[in-house]
Protein backbone atom coordinates (compact mmCIF):
# COMPACT_ATOMS: atom_id res chain seq x y z
CA UNK A 1 0.00 0.00 0.00
CA UNK A 2 1.74 3.18 -1.20
CA UNK A 3 1.46 6.35 1.68
CA UNK A 4 -0.98 7.99 -0.08
CA UNK A 5 -3.20 5.53 -0.54
CA UNK A 6 -2.50 5.05 3.28
CA UNK A 7 -2.67 8.57 4.64
CA UNK A 8 -6.40 9.04 2.28
CA UNK A 9 -7.59 5.81 4.21
CA UNK A 10 -6.21 7.62 7.89
CA UNK A 11 -8.12 10.64 6.95
CA UNK A 12 -11.49 8.41 5.99
CA UNK A 13 -10.97 6.74 9.18
CA UNK A 14 -10.55 9.99 10.94
CA UNK A 15 -14.07 11.79 9.33
CA UNK A 16 -15.68 8.63 10.46
CA UNK A 17 -14.25 8.99 13.91
CA UNK A 18 -15.92 12.40 13.90
CA UNK A 19 -19.05 11.82 11.97
CA UNK A 20 -19.40 8.85 14.70
CA UNK A 21 -18.71 11.00 17.82
CA UNK A 22 -21.06 13.84 16.23
CA UNK A 23 -23.78 11.37 15.88
CA UNK A 24 -23.79 10.17 20.10
CA UNK A 25 -23.38 14.18 20.45
CA UNK A 26 -26.37 14.71 18.74
CA UNK A 27 -28.52 12.48 20.35
CA UNK A 28 -27.53 14.06 24.06
CA UNK A 29 -28.40 17.30 22.90
CA UNK A 30 -31.74 16.20 21.49
CA UNK A 31 -32.75 14.62 24.77
CA UNK A 32 -31.93 17.06 26.72
CA UNK A 33 -34.15 19.95 24.37
CA UNK A 34 -36.70 17.29 24.02
CA UNK A 35 -36.66 17.13 27.78
CA UNK A 36 -36.65 21.02 28.07
CA UNK A 37 -39.47 21.29 25.53
CA UNK A 38 -41.20 18.42 27.86
CA UNK A 39 -40.74 20.67 31.05
CA UNK A 40 -41.82 23.77 29.29
CA UNK A 41 -45.24 22.32 28.07
CA UNK A 42 -45.93 21.81 32.13
CA UNK A 43 -45.51 25.72 32.45
CA UNK A 44 -48.63 28.24 32.14
CA UNK A 45 -49.10 29.23 28.60
CA UNK A 46 -47.96 32.80 29.16
CA UNK A 47 -44.19 31.46 30.43
CA UNK A 48 -44.45 28.56 28.48
CA UNK A 49 -44.28 30.93 24.77
CA UNK A 50 -40.79 31.88 24.51
CA UNK A 51 -39.46 27.96 25.44
CA UNK A 52 -41.97 26.42 23.16
CA UNK A 53 -40.93 29.30 19.99
CA UNK A 54 -37.37 29.09 20.50
CA UNK A 55 -37.77 24.68 21.37
CA UNK A 56 -39.56 24.14 18.29
CA UNK A 57 -36.92 25.03 15.66
CA UNK A 58 -34.39 24.17 17.73
CA UNK A 59 -35.74 20.43 17.65
CA UNK A 60 -36.42 20.11 13.97
CA UNK A 61 -32.86 21.04 13.39
CA UNK A 62 -31.51 18.66 15.67
CA UNK A 63 -33.68 16.12 14.04
CA UNK A 64 -32.40 17.20 10.52
CA UNK A 65 -28.87 17.25 11.58
CA UNK A 66 -29.52 13.55 13.21
CA UNK A 67 -30.84 12.12 10.20
CA UNK A 68 -28.20 13.59 7.81
CA UNK A 69 -25.60 12.24 10.45
CA UNK A 70 -26.78 8.66 10.88
CA UNK A 71 -26.59 8.22 6.94
CA UNK A 72 -23.19 9.53 7.05
CA UNK A 73 -22.00 7.00 10.19
CA UNK A 74 -21.00 3.58 9.82
CA UNK A 75 -22.61 2.10 12.83
CA UNK A 76 -20.20 -0.76 13.76
CA UNK A 77 -17.56 2.69 13.74
CA UNK A 78 -20.23 4.50 16.53
CA UNK A 79 -20.24 1.78 18.67
CA UNK A 80 -16.61 1.12 18.69
CA UNK A 81 -15.85 5.16 19.20
CA UNK A 82 -18.03 5.40 22.10
CA UNK A 83 -16.31 2.55 23.86
CA UNK A 84 -13.02 4.69 23.43
CA UNK A 85 -14.93 7.75 23.98
CA UNK A 86 -15.99 5.96 27.54
CA UNK A 87 -12.89 4.46 28.15
CA UNK A 88 -11.02 8.11 27.96
CA UNK A 89 -8.91 7.26 24.92
CA UNK A 90 -10.62 10.04 22.86
CA UNK A 91 -9.06 13.17 23.53
CA UNK A 92 -11.53 14.87 21.56
CA UNK A 93 -14.22 13.57 23.19
CA UNK A 94 -12.69 14.27 26.93
CA UNK A 95 -12.39 17.88 26.29
CA UNK A 96 -15.97 18.03 25.18
CA UNK A 97 -16.81 15.98 28.04
CA UNK A 98 -14.55 18.08 30.27
CA UNK A 99 -16.46 20.96 29.07
CA UNK A 100 -19.84 19.37 29.57
CA UNK A 101 -18.99 19.49 33.34
CA UNK A 102 -17.82 22.50 33.75
CA UNK A 103 -21.10 23.79 32.61
CA UNK A 104 -22.89 20.99 34.91
CA UNK A 105 -20.99 22.50 37.93
CA UNK A 106 -21.97 25.95 36.84
CA UNK A 107 -25.96 25.19 37.31
CA UNK A 108 -25.37 23.04 40.42
CA UNK A 109 -23.36 26.22 41.69
CA UNK A 110 -26.58 28.72 40.12
CA UNK A 111 -29.12 26.66 41.91
CA UNK A 112 -27.28 26.03 45.00
CA UNK A 113 -26.11 29.86 45.56
CA UNK A 114 -27.75 32.14 42.73
CA UNK A 115 -26.76 33.55 39.58
CA UNK A 116 -24.32 36.06 41.13
CA UNK A 117 -22.52 34.34 43.57
CA UNK A 118 -22.57 30.88 40.62
CA UNK A 119 -21.06 32.96 38.09
CA UNK A 120 -18.26 34.75 40.23
CA UNK A 121 -17.03 31.68 41.69
CA UNK A 122 -17.20 29.83 38.02
CA UNK A 123 -15.36 32.46 36.44
CA UNK A 124 -13.36 32.96 38.87
CA UNK A 125 -12.54 29.17 39.00
CA UNK A 126 -11.81 29.08 35.56
CA UNK A 127 -9.15 32.23 35.22
CA UNK A 128 -7.25 30.81 37.96
CA UNK A 129 -7.26 27.33 38.01
CA UNK A 130 -7.83 26.63 34.45
CA UNK A 131 -6.41 29.70 32.71
CA UNK A 132 -3.73 30.13 35.17
CA UNK A 133 -4.77 33.57 35.90
CA UNK A 134 -3.21 35.73 38.64
CA UNK A 135 -5.82 35.33 41.65
CA UNK A 136 -6.28 39.09 41.80
CA UNK A 137 -6.79 39.80 38.01
CA UNK A 138 -9.32 36.32 38.16
CA UNK A 139 -11.11 38.21 41.30
CA UNK A 140 -11.29 41.52 40.25
CA UNK A 141 -12.53 40.17 36.24
CA UNK A 142 -15.18 38.03 37.91
CA UNK A 143 -16.33 40.61 40.53
CA UNK A 144 -16.87 42.99 37.87
CA UNK A 145 -18.98 40.55 35.98
CA UNK A 146 -20.99 39.65 38.51
CA UNK A 147 -21.87 43.45 39.26
CA UNK A 148 -22.34 44.25 35.88
CA UNK A 149 -24.73 41.42 35.28
CA UNK A 150 -26.28 42.65 38.67
CA UNK A 151 -26.87 46.07 37.26
CA UNK A 152 -28.09 45.12 33.87
CA UNK A 153 -30.39 42.26 35.02
CA UNK A 154 -31.91 44.16 38.36
CA UNK A 155 -31.72 47.90 37.27
CA UNK A 156 -31.38 48.45 33.25
CA UNK A 157 -34.12 45.26 32.53
CA UNK A 158 -35.76 45.03 36.08
CA UNK A 159 -35.40 41.42 36.04
CA UNK A 160 -34.46 39.83 39.40
CA UNK A 161 -32.47 36.67 38.38
CA UNK A 162 -32.42 33.24 40.49
CA UNK A 163 -31.26 33.65 44.34
CA UNK A 164 -30.42 30.30 44.97
CA UNK A 165 -31.03 27.64 47.32
CA UNK A 166 -29.71 29.15 49.95
CA UNK A 167 -31.05 32.49 50.16
CA UNK A 168 -34.57 30.42 49.79
CA UNK A 169 -33.40 28.36 52.53
CA UNK A 170 -31.95 32.11 54.75
CA UNK A 171 -35.10 33.78 53.81
CA UNK A 172 -37.35 31.25 55.31
CA UNK A 173 -38.96 30.23 51.84
CA UNK A 174 -41.67 27.50 51.49
CA UNK A 175 -39.58 25.06 49.52
CA UNK A 176 -41.84 22.13 49.32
Amino acid sequence: MSDDSRQETERGDETQRRVALEFVFIAVIGLFVLGGFIAALTYDFVSARAPIVIMVPLLLLIAMQFNKTRRQAQHHLVLHELRHAVRGENKEFNSVARFIGFMALLLLLIYVAGHYVGILLFMFVLMHRISREHPVLALMVSVGVAALIYVLFEHGFNIELYRGYIFRLLSRYDLF
